[in-house]
Order: structure tokens, then sequence, then C-alpha cells
């Protein structure tokens, strides 16, 4: 049996019912991206106080508790995290200058595809599916790319998304490793997404094997600020509402940043027993006080396999009245023949005028009150 196949029945299971499809891939391939049948996956930020934050941060701040300002004034940096790269500090997110920092951007589904128009977006992050059987150093060059366009770059694995087994994660796991030397030339800049959507549903698996890979990942070396998505194809409320905080404490630099995916297993308002109600949902991640993000939504309209009717617009705005960062999903699903009718932002890859965005894109790069235009701040380490 196909994974495509595999994951719908997974997540019929997960909704409760039979008639409701779950995240799975956006085309027939089979191939298991969740996303798009290359590796991608429709559907990052830490708390904050309000738009435009992470542009400016008080300057000469000191700590009481022995722990060091920042490079470059702000914020200090906690003593126990030993890294050079951003930080967590009371449910926020800060850069290595200490200033607060509320990711806003799109995810990059095609490594091997030219996506110009991204920086033109005021976009500060980009989400990168990365394909680890190339050259480490491949990788790392498209991370450099991210990095002098003053975009912070969160690079993914997606072998383990819609799994739920623990030898999946391991294996994930087993190659950053391997690769720990390389990646760690560039932690000062990047946020690690260990696993695309890995994990059960509400489940203690899903926190004592985050808790396990964390403390290896720490034990290799990287003290970088790390990315970890809830379970249920990334759909999952309960696992980061209940076990985020076991996982975030037990990791020694304090350095953690959770993920949430909203696609048809959410809805606003009036949804059916089996949907997170978006309010009550997003309220129960503020709730936790731990630094979390909306690392993938879609344009709504019924598209998608795991389709909603909740616009992206609603859901940029109630992660802005919560002080969420978001994440788009995606600039280049697909990256050719793009249209109205799919999850691209860009028709083009690039991004001059209106005119090389969809709909969707529209609305998040240039809607004039939450657009990427309107309020992403790049990180002040640039």
């Amino acid at each position: 049996m196909n994974r495509a196949v595999v994951l719908g029945l997974a997540l019929g299971l997960l909704a409760g019912c039979s008639g409701t499809v779950g995240r799975v891939d956006h085309d027939a391939t089979g191939m298991d991206d969740g996303g798009s049948g290359d590796g991608g996956s429709p559907g990052d930020a830490a708390l904050a106080d309000g738009p435009g934050d992470g542009a400016t941060a008080g300057d000469g701040a000191t700590a009481s508790d022995g722990s060091s300002p920042g490079d470059g004034g702000g914020v200090a940096r906690p003593s126990y995290n030993t890294g050079t790269g951003f930080f967590v500090v009371s449910g926020k997110l800060y850069d290595a200058n200490g200033v607060e920092f509320r990711i806003r951007g799109v995810n990059k589904l095609h490594w091997d595809a030219d996506s110009p128009g991204i920086p033109k977006t005021h976009a500060n992050t980009e989400r990168w599916v990365i394909d680890f059987s190339q050259p480490t150093a491949t990788n790392l060059g498209l991370m450099q790319e991210s990095i002098d366009n003053h975009l912070v770059p969160m690079p993914g694995n997606w072998d383990g998304t819609c799994t739920e087994d623990t030898g999946t994660l391991t294996s994930i796991v087993d190659t950053w490793v391997a690769q720990a030397s390389a990646w760690q030339t560039i932690e000062r800049y990047m946020i690690l997404n260990i696993a695309n959507e890995w994990g059960p549903a509400n489940s203690t698996g899903w926190r004592d094997s985050y808790v396990t890979v964390i403390g290896r990942l720490r034990q290799a070396g990287y003290r970088c600020t790390i990315a970890v998505d809830s379970g249920g194809c990334g759909q999952d409320n309960d696992d980061l509402a209940t076990y985020a905080a076991a996982v975030f404490d037990s990791d020694p630099q304090k350095n953690v940043i959770f993920d949430q995916h909203i696609y048809g297993l959410w809805a606003n308002g009036g949804g059916q027993s089996w949907q997170t109600d978006l309010a009550t949902g997003l309220g129960r991640l503020v709730a936790t006080g731990l630094p979390t993000i909306i690392g993938e939504f879609g344009p709504g309209r019924d598209i998608g396999p795991s389709p909603t009717m909740m616009t992206p617009l609603e859901i940029m705005q109630a992660c802005e009245t919560r002080g969420l960062g978001w994440l788009a999903w995606a600039w280049d699903d697909p990256a050719t023949n793009a249209d109205d009718n799919w999850f691209a932002l860009s028709l083009t890859g690039d991004y001059g005028s209106s005119a090389d965005l969809t709909t969707y894109g529209k609305t998040v790069v240039e809607d004039p009150t939450y657009g990427l235009l309107a309020l992403a701040q790049p990180a002040t380490i640039f």
C-alpha cells in the first residue's frame, strides 16, 4: 500500500469519522510529503507582543542570574544557554543580539527551484523542505542563500511526515547527528526543524520521543533553537497543549519552539466535533506560555486533501491577535504552472507586482494590515 493511502486511512481514524480527510499528499504520486508529490507539506515563530516587534530593543540590558546581554544589547541570554544564535526567554524568541524576533514568512518546497521573489515579500523566515540524500554541503549552500537574503533558514526533514513509528524519528535524528559539525557552522542564523509532522496525536509517546531526540541533538553539539512539530500530521492541538512543556523543560538549553499546522482538522467556529476550534486551539497554545508558531496553513476555499473553508486572512489575524508567528504553505507548491487552484503563493517564483501572485499570495504578502509587507521584520543579526 503506498503511503498516500496509508496517510489517508490514518487521518480518517484521527478525525474520528469516515468522511474526514486529513493531511495527505497533494497529488496522486503517493509520496509521503503531506503536501505535494515532491516532498512538500501544505497545511513559524515565537510569542511576541504585536506587529512590528523584533525591530528594536532596549540597550544595555543586565541580568541578575549571571547571564550575559545579547551581542548588540537587548534581552540577556540566560546563563544555561550556551549557543550563539536564537534563544528563548519567558516564552519569547530572541535573536543573537537579544532582540525579540517574530517569525513571519513562508515555506519553501522545492529546494531545486529558484524563488527570487521570497526576499521581495519582506518574509523574515524560510522553512525549507530539505533532501538529506544530497551532499550536506549542497544543503548548507541553500541555507546560505536564505542568510544572504536576510532570511532565517529553518531546514527540516520530511521523511517522517504523518508517520508515528519511533524508528523513523530515530533515523531522522541519526542524520542530524551525523551532520552536526557541518550544520553548527550556521547555528547563529538557523532554527532546526527536526521532523515535519512526525508523531501520534495526544500522546505521551510524542512527548517521550522528543525528549529523547532533543537530548541526542544537544549531546551532538547543537545549541541552536529547535522547532518541534505537533503529531497527528502536525494538526493535533493536544500534543502541544498537554505535553510541550515537558519537552521544553527537558532541554538543558531551554531553547525549543513548537509548531502547529492548521488545515481541515481545524475550523473557525461551528465546526464538527472532531475539529479543533481556531480560537480555542490557539488559546490553549498561548496558555502554555511556550514559544509557538503556526508553521503551515493554506489557501482555504476547500482546496486540497485536508480542505478547510477558513481563509488565510482569518488565520493570520488570529495569530497576530495572540502574538503568534506564522509561515504560509507554500511559495512554490507547485513550482511551475501555478494557479489559484492549489497552494502556491507565487505564479512565477518571482515577485515584482501583484500580477506575480495567486489570490492566496496576495493576501499573505500584500494584505495592508496583516501581510508580510506590512508586518514582517528581519532579525537584527543581518
